[in-house]
């Protein structure tokens, strides 16, 4: 049996489509303060998810901080 090659082929693949910028990273960090807000205005006992997003933010803002 004999394969067409171009068969498969759709699209050229970019592997830098994939790779998070430093806008992209910025948008994260808008939205997880967006839930902190939330969570901190809700009337619901959410302390233990607040500090456990508060730390995320300290790990998120040092690995950003890598990127320099």
């Amino acid at each position: 049996m004999i394969r067409n090659a171009h068969l498969f082929k759709t699209v050229n693949y970019d592997r830098k489509i994939g790779v998070l910028t430093r806008e992209d990273y910025s948008y994260m960090r808008d939205l997880l303060e967006t839930a902190l807000e939330q969570l901190q205005n809700s009337e619901l006992d959410k302390d233990s998810e607040i500090d456990r997003l508060k730390q995320f933010f300290i790990k998120f803002d040092h690995h950003v901080e890598r990127l320099r």
